[in-house]
């Protein structure tokens, strides 16, 4: 899966760090990243020496570190309002999420794009006291926004939903969405306030197929950062009638489906494809 960056490390503890001319700068305009395409290793974020003449007297926010054995390379994050040229850099684009996701690597880098884009969503939306108004500040300590006036303290915003692969007599209830890029997928959902994530996939599961479950089991968890999301993953069987009745309006497509019906993903990214990729090869 995405996080799955080994031997590098992450490591997310805020600190208040300096630049210096190897520091990664990830680079955000509306939504799109600069990203270095090296064809003998492979994509990168451009890095503050490469830069520095552009960001003229910017100041990029630190956002975490990632580690290799006693190594560390720290990465900043500067937004843009306008894309800058950045002429002295090698072959670049703006690409936005969707090819972080999908096709960036190496998966560290990818992994960094995810996170550093969960961070930029969380400066952009906090960038005025949602309590009276004033502009916010960067607290020195913690990763935390705060209100100089009537000392308001925002965190980064992390919001639990579930992933549910139900089974029954062999096969998996698989959907795809209506709006959606046309592959399979779990009921997926927000967990709801006074709502324990068991109780969401109960919720989820009648909710977009019409169907009970029982049974219902923790698998794994993934932080999802392109959209401030903690995946929760479960297993579940079915409990009862096995008619589906599709919620249309959010999806396309809700079926039993069988393993020899699935062809073979090489998405390693997400833990949706990870639980349909096992199911398929009979080992979820």
């Amino acid at each position: 899966m995405l996080q799955e960056i080994a031997p590098k490390k992450f490591y997310n503890p805020y600190e208040n760090r300096d630049l210096d001319t190897n520091s990664v700068v990830i680079c955000v305009c509306n939504g799109a990243y600069c990203i270095i395409h090296d064809h003998a290793n492979g994509d990168r974020f451009p890095l503050y020496g490469e830069i520095k003449a552009e960001l003229s007297g910017k100041m990029p926010q630190y956002v975490f570190a990632l580690m290799d054995g006693g190594e560390r390379r720290d990465y900043f994050l500067q937004a843009w309002e306008e894309k800058p040229e950045f002429l002295s850099l090698p072959l670049h684009t703006w690409e936005a999420t969707g090819y972080i996701n999908k096709k960036m690597g190496p998966r560290h880098e990818a992994f960094a794009g995810m996170c550093a884009h969960h961070l930029y969503m969380w400066y952009r939306d906090n960038r005025f006291c949602g309590r009276c108004g004033e502009q916010m500040v960067h607290d020195e300590t913690q990763r935390m926004m705060r209100c100089p006036s009537c000392k308001n303290m925002v965190f980064p915003r992390i919001a639990p939903a579930v992933l549910a692969a139900v089974r029954h007599n062999g096969k998996m209830l698989l959907t795809k969405y209506a709006h959606g890029d046309g592959n399979y997928a779990l009921v997926a959902g927000f967990v709801e306030f006074g709502e324990t994530a068991e109780q969401c996939v109960a919720r989820e599961v009648m909710e977009e197929t019409g169907l009970k479950v029982k049974n219902v089991r923790y698998y794994d968890s993934q932080p999802w950062g392109f959209a401030g999301n903690l995946m929760l993953a479960y297993t579940a069987e079915l409990d009862g009638d096995d008619t589906i009745y599709a919620d249309l309006s959010e999806l396309s497509v809700a079926k039993w489906v069988a393993p020899e019906e699935l062809t073979e993903t090489f998405d390693y990214s997400s833990l949706t494809r990870e639980m349909i990729r096992r199911f398929r090869e009979g080992r979820l």
